[in-house]
């Protein structure tokens, strides 16, 4: 008798002689270049947005399996008693490995709308749409792209309406199915918590707690624009410098001692999930499945996964004591063959395990950077995708901050934001909403002037007067104002060949020193999500300005939850007291005070007394409120170095040890000290 148990099976592909499989692309390309599978993917996005919330196959139920409204999905039931739901794996060696299978059932069932769409078009086009259809993958959004003339956020998701060619041949404008997800009026009431089931859509950045709230889409791009050099960096160097399967992937302290592993891809993952929902529903993991969004957000998050495994493809998931779930009991092992629930395998008689799941061709896709096929050799295919992380996120960091003429890269953009202030001026915003979303607040249009002195005092921005005493030690060389290219002796190495000359200082015999913010809490400290800003040089005082601040260099957000939540495995990581890791790379905008005159070089006797006195870092609620430092639970903030050597193909070798510099945070508020624990 046939299993009635729904396979997560992603969409059934052959691949070709050579290997070859579709290709996941990434949204901004699909739409320019992909045009026919584009059309198909919003008409299939707003079919599967309408598929009832009792089929187990409808967006509605594939959202519920991340988090509310923590009930069993397909029968797949939790242990005995386990006081709660949810099958995440957050904060888990399984983080990734998890959501492989999650993604591959959502696009097999978006695949198979989009295949009757296409046989519903008239004779004349539906040969070219059904050939269309056969080789359409789900989007990634690349959230780290390089913000060129464009931005960060594409205008794809961000926009309220979009033109399709509807199924009758004619050209209509239709609501967005990128924009929002409507919740079924029926489905709302207790399946979600009352301070989310109130909102009749996901929002991002709601301007109020009512049930009328609007999304602020401006807000999204703005934030992303202003943070992508430091989100660029930090993607470059746990891609190029993790080896490590168990650091690389989820951002669980490891109390390993080692400095160096306290980077993520889950860190990198919260990071946007904080940015793109801003006080709406992506900003909690609950809720934030509902978004349109995350499942781009999350393709994208598979395919830096995928990437990183190409280079490192020895390292993978190892033993760890479960914290446990709705599905695993807590203390239990998870290892490569913990099974993956709800998510059954091809024979629907079994659960995916991690060994299972490590290809993308089992699911039937790649992403551009992954194909192998192309390729004459794994080394080949290695050294080539090497240099591609290198070059689209400036892991060689001084060619690609000189590349971009220095400094502008680091300023924040005003002429298209909208209502920015004159010249000296930017708008700043905060976030809305709470967590949950139950008071307003303040007022998103304040602007204020942009502070360029740096400060002494750890508690307020310092005084204009004050900068003359603060000013670190003149450069040797008086600084440009601009840097760009320019002419090299020829004695110059290969990697430094764009730097411009009176800045080689800065990579003696191509080596340079990466200097990172490395940042810990406890997860479910403030029982709410918060974010740690990290700012080098003066800021204004009113934490709503800090996300669009100029010297604001990243953030490292933190998904807590409250005692009440729903989610089992959270309420067992609140009984262990767990605490998460990030890093917030300083490299990039530390050039930028040394093209700008403020510092000399990259080398431990001048950054170390500088980022003593402009190093700074601050704490903002859910809401956008700020908390004293002091008073998160578990924050430690350190900084550390490691050496980087640039090898002759241009790319970045890390040094296997980091130092470690107390000096710069002893004394300070949440400050590591020199005895603490790495």
């Amino acid at each position: 008798m046939a299993s009635s148990n729904i396979a997560a099976t992603g969409v059934p592909t052959t691949p070709g002689a050579n290997g070859a499989v579709p290709i996941r692309r990434e949204i901004r390309d699909l739409q320019a270049n992909y045009k026919d599978q584009w059309n198909l993917y919003l008409l299939g996005l707003v079919a599967f947005q309408k598929v009832s919330e009792t089929d187990l196959l409808s967006y509605y139920q594939m959202a519920g399996i991340h988090g509310e409204p923590y009930i069993p999905w397909n029968d797949v039931a939790g242990i005995q008693d386990p006081g709660s739901g949810g099958y995440c794996t957050h904060s888990s060696i399984l983080f990734l490995t998890w959501h492989r299978p999650y993604l591959a059932l959502y696009e097999q069932s978006l695949y198979a709308i989009i295949q009757g769409i296409a046989q519903e078009f008239p004779s004349a086009v539906q040969a070219r749409y059904v050939a269309a259809a056969k080789d359409f993958r789900m989007p990634y959004w690349d959230w780290a792209a390089k913000v060129g003339s464009g931005s960060a956020f594409p205008s794809a998701i961000s926009s309220q309406t979009a033109t399709v060619v509807d199924t009758d041949g004619a050209t209509k404008q239709i609501n967005n199915p990128l924009f929002s997800f409507q919740f079924p009026p029926s489905a709302s009431e207790g399946d979600l918590d009352q301070s989310w089931s109130i909102f009749p859509s996901t929002l991002r950045y709601p301007d109020s707690s009512d049930s009328n709230a609007k999304s602020n889409n401006a807000a999204v791009t703005q934030v992303i624009n202003n943070e992508n050099p430091s989100l660029r960096n930090n993607v470059s160097l746990i891609l190029l410098s993790y080896t490590q399967f168990d650091a690389f992937s989820n951002n669980q302290w490891l109390r390993n001692g080692r400095p160096g592993t306290y980077g993520s891809l889950e860190d990198l993952h919260n990071e946007i999930h904080d940015k793109v929902g801003g006080g709406g529903h992506m900003g909690a993991l609950e809720v934030s499945a509902f978004d349109p969004v995350f499942w781009l957000h999350h393709s994208n998050v598979d395919r830096l996964w995928a990437i990183w495994q190409t280079l490192n493809p020895t390292s993978f998931v190892t033993p760890k004591a479960s914290e446990g779930n709705f599905t695993t009991q807590q203390g239990a092992r998870e290892d490569a063959n913990s099974q993956l629930k709800p998510f059954w395998d091809t024979t629907g008689t079994k659960f995916w395990v991690s060994t299972q799941v490590k290809d993308t061709k089992t699911f039937g896709y790649a992403y551009p950077e992954t194909q192998s096929w192309t390729f004459p050799s794994t080394q080949a295919y290695q050294s080539a995708l090497r240099s591609t992380v290198t070059r689209e996120y400036g892991g060689n960091v001084l060619s690609n901050f000189f590349a971009n003429a220095g400094a502008a890269t680091a300023q924040v953009q005003t002429a298209a934001l909208p209502g920015a202030a004159s010249k000296g001026a930017v708008q700043h915003f905060v976030q809305k909403g709470t967590h949950p979303p139950a008071v307003a607040a303040p007022s998103l249009a304040a602007q204020v002037a942009i502070h360029h002195p740096t400060k002494t005092d750890d508690k307020t921005p310092q005084p204009a007067a004050k900068v003359a005493e603060a000013a670190p030690p003149p450069a040797t060389a008086p600084p440009e104002k601009t840097a760009g290219p320019a002419a090299t002796p020829a004695a110059t190495p290969k990697a430094t060949a764009i730097v411009p000359e009176k800045f080689a200082h800065i990579a003696p015999d191509n080596t340079y020193t990466e200097w990172i913010t490395n940042l810990r809490a406890l997860k479910h400290g403030l029982s709410q999500t918060f974010r740690v800003f990290v700012f080098l040089g003066d800021f204004n005082a009113d934490p709503k300005t800090w996300p669009l601040e100029e010297n604001l260099v990243g953030r490292f957000t933190v998904l807590g939850r409250a005692p009440d939540t729903g989610c089992a495995k959270c309420k067992t990581d609140q009984e262990d007291e767990l605490v998460v890791t990030g890093t917030v790379p300083l490299t990039t905008a530390l050039l930028r005070e040394i093209v700008e005159g403020r510092l000399h070089s990259l080398q431990t006797e001048e950054v170390e007394p500088y980022l003593v006195r402009n190093l700074h870092w601050r704490v903002t609620l859910f809401n956008g409120e700020e908390k004293e430092r002091s008073e998160v639970p578990g924050l430690k903030v350190a900084v550390v170095s490691t050496e980087v050597r640039i090898a002759e193909d241009g790319t970045p070798v890390f040094g296997s040890e980091y130092a470690q510099h107390p000096a710069i945070t002893d004394g300070r508020p949440a400050g590591l000290l020199p005895d603490d624990d790495v």
